[in-house]
């Protein structure tokens, strides 16, 4: 069937790179249809419970995000402030203030000005003013809003809902132009920072670091293959139909509506990276038949016959590996493996029927050219590498054992690695150290006390109730009480505002429902829900302590003593993190396993013979296990991202073992009477370059600015040459090992 495929496909090349043209333009299209989310709801199932109560706080209470800015003297050059506290400094403050009130989105700012303005009826006019103020204050108001060196003070902008990229770029670019139009004294450094300022910063590290990646993994592939095939028109051959599989694959992302976020937007590299090895592998069969004699035509019909048969079974078991990814019931993820199997499929045609048809056109120019046909002479096939493989090929032959010794001592070292392993989803960290909006949260943080926020739903009939006011009060002490443990340094509820105002709880509801109504206290238009906002330092911890803090307000809710009715709950961008976290760690077990079966499925489907399956599928449970190994002793954390890593490197690892494999059974059929060295010199360098390409365009995200992309290319690529690693040494060593007895037989 494959012979007659390759057949029309030679035949009606014309037809179908005409077609492929078209799909080129449409797809052009649709990369300019292209969006960015960096929206942390749409990476998780919308019938979640903490999805539906962090909608609950936008919709219910206006809960969206916060700005942070940091307004801080950061030199002491003449003529400039000195101090925070200078009037000059709140003066500007202020100014910022107003400016920033203007906007519908910002419903409130809080600074050192608005104290002020409190308790003088106006803005400072010297400093004697504004020490007096200070000296007034309780220690840990002014802690919260100035630093012990008088250097840094914080201006806090509360925002209504906003979602989606468009909503995060205008706020922020809005308060940045608010705060280059504040004339700030000299001296003074402002930065903006918060949950918009983070947002924003992903965002364009996510645009930019797709088109850099994409482009360098280009340039990587591109020179890998001019030295290979010595020539840089005929390195073009193969990398054409790469192409054309990228911009499709793109493009069809933006008509069907599918965005790049923080997982899919490693997606360029991936398919230049996978895309590639199939092209590689049809141009170096070519060769190989051209090199033998064969007929142009007749030569194109045999690299996609007999590569056909190794690309389909490869490319089926690379798609059931990313296939597990759809089962996950995390969004991200199956975004990721729709649009990997989209690419995959466009990448395996484009290399089956654009290729053949680059590679005779190529042959015909060159024959109009020098007035005959030439046999290419490539790199791969000769010198260094035909030789380097010739040897492997030897030294398995004559001690497979031995191989699959070493292979195993290797693997115990990885098993260590295997215990070292962690998870990390929080979005800060998915930004590189030294960026302002990093550096600035720092800032918060240690001169603060932190501005990260949990918010705890309390629901019931009528949250005025006295008992429930006075409940919540409790509740707020008990944590307060534990902040050497949470990291709370303040909490805000309506019981709050009622004590401020009583100096108690009073018995009579229709007091604390005057209170209420007087004051801006978060509570539904119901009175059925209200909010206690516990504040302090959460996100900036690591791992263990986040999680372990957000178990604590998850036990601390669920244990509260409230009356019959009550409900009390965690929510908000921290808490909704945690459960993300939660789900990575719970999706990656699942994921992984799923994709090993399917795998595995395929395989056996495939060439119905266990011995020759466990040839093939070894090679890529040892990848898989090798790189979550160096993970572990990299100190790799397993993020969104990286959750259905195993799933990948499973799908793709296979692949190598397939087409040794393949190549071994082709030449013990045809009576080699050493089959192994042939299929490793025959399939050998095209796994290499195939190899090197794809780890070549993975590595390439090393060039993007996000932590998360850099940790993502470094794990693929280590998952590919391991896999590689793998593939050369233990598949011919078990192949030598189980048709050993039948190879011998055959010589004698």
């Amino acid at each position: 069937m494959l012979k007659r495929l390759a057949k029309i496909i030679v035949e009606y090349r014309i037809a179908f790179s005409l077609v492929a043209m078209f799909l080129l333009i449409v797809s052009i299209y649709g990369i300019q249809q292209l969006e960015f989310e960096s929206d942390l709801t749409k990476q998780l199932p919308q019938d979640l419970p903490a999805v539906k109560d962090y909608l609950t706080l936008k919709n219910e209470f206006q809960s969206g995000d916060s700005a942070l800015i940091i307004v801080k003297v950061n030199s002491i050059e003449e003529e400039g402030v000195y101090d925070i506290r200078d009037p000059e400094v709140i003066r500007s403050i202020h100014e910022l203030e107003e400016r920033l009130r203007v906007h519908e989105y910002v419903t409130d700012t809080i600074s050192i000005a608005d104290i002020f303005i409190q308790v003088l009826g106006r803005l400072p006019e010297n400093e004697e003013e504004v020490k007096f103020v200070l000296n007034t204050l309780p220690p840990e108001a002014v802690q919260g809003f100035i630093s012990s060196d008088y250097r840094t003070t914080l201006v806090v902008a509360t925002l209504t809902a906003g979602s989606g990229a468009q909503a995060v770029e205008r706020i922020y670019q809005d308060i940045e132009r608010d705060i280059n139009e504040v004339n700030f004294p000299k001296n003074v450094e402002v930065i903006q920072t918060g949950t918009i300022g983070i947002a924003y910063r992903i965002l364009k590290m996510l645009q930019s670091d797709l088109n850099r990646t994409m482009a360098i993994a280009f340039l990587f592939v591109a020179a890998l293959l001019v030295y290979f095939y010595k020539s840089v028109v005929r390195a073009m051959l193969p990398l054409i139909p790469l192409v054309f599989g990228v911009v499709m694959t793109l493009g069809f992302m933006g008509l069907l509506g599918i965005p790049i976020d923080m997982v899919t937007t490693v997606v360029g590299a991936m398919i230049v990276g996978m895309g590639i090895d199939y092209g590689v592998h049809v141009t170096n069969r070519y060769y190989e038949e051209r090199k033998k004699g064969m007929a142009i035509e007749e030569a194109a019909e045999e690299a996609i016959a007999e590569t056909g048969k190794a690309l389909l079974g490869a490319a089926l078991t690379t798609i059931a590996g990313f296939s597990a990814l759809s089962l996950s019931i995390l969004p991200s993820l199956q975004r990721l493996s729709g649009v990997l199997i989209m690419g995959l499929s466009l990448a395996v045609i484009n290399a089956v029927v654009i290729t053949p048809s680059l590679v005779i056109l190529h042959e015909d120019i060159v024959k109009k050219i020098k007035g005959e046909y030439e046999v290419p002479e490539i790199r791969a096939h000769s010198g260094f590498i035909a030789n380097f493989f010739h040897k492997m090929g030897n030294l398995i032959k004559n001690h497979p054992k031995t191989i699959l010794t070493v292979v195993f001592i290797l693997t115990l070292v990885f098993l260590y690695g295997l215990t070292q392993v962690t998870t990390e989803v929080r979005l800060e960290k998915m930004i590189p150290e030294g960026i302002p909006e990093i550096e600035a949260m720092k800032d918060v943080r240690y001169e603060f006390g932190g501005q990260d926020e949990v918010d705890i739903i309390v629901s019931a009939d009528d949250v005025r109730d006295p008992a429930i006011v006075r409940d919540i009060y409790r509740f707020e002490q008990e944590i307060l009480a534990d902040s050497h443990y949470n990291n709370v340094f303040e909490t805000n509820s309506i019981a709050d505002i009622v004590v401020q105002k009583y100096g108690y709880i009073p018995e009579d509801k229709e007091r604390i429902k005057d209170i209420i109504k007087e004051s801006s206290a978060p509570i539904s238009g119901d009175y059925s829900m209200t909010l206690i906002q516990v504040k302090g330092n959460f996100g900036g911890t690591n791992p263990e302590n986040f999680r372990e803090i957000m178990q604590y307000f998850e036990e601390q809710a669920k244990n509260a003593d409230f009356p019959p009715g009550v409900e009390i709950r965690p929510a908000g961008d921290l808490y909704l993190t945690y459960v993300l976290d939660g789900l990575t760690n719970q999706e990656l077990g699942r994921i992984s396993t799923y994709g090993s079966i399917f795998v595995v499925i395929i395989v056996v489907l495939l060439f119905r013979r266990p011995l020759v399956s466990i040839a093939m599928i070894l090679p890529m449970f040892l990848g898989a296990l090798w790189t979550v190994g160096y993970m572990g002793l990299a100190g790799i954390p397993f993020s969104q991202t990286l959750a259905g890593v195993i799933s990948m490197i499973v799908g793709l690892g296979v692949d190598y073992g397939m087409h040794l494999t393949h190549r071994f059974l082709e030449e013990l059929r045809e009576g080699n009477p050493h089959p192994i060295i042939s299929a490793l010199e025959g399939v050998g360098p095209g796994i290499l370059i195939g190899a090197l390409t794809t780890g070549g365009g993975f590595l390439a995200l090393l060039s993007g600015e996000l932590t998360a992309i850099h940790d993502f290319g470094k794990t693929l690529a280590i998952g590919i040459f391991a896999s590689m690693f793998a593939a050369f040494t233990v598949t011919p060593a078990l192949l030598q090992v189980f048709y050993g007895e039948k190879i011998r037989g055959e010589e004698k």
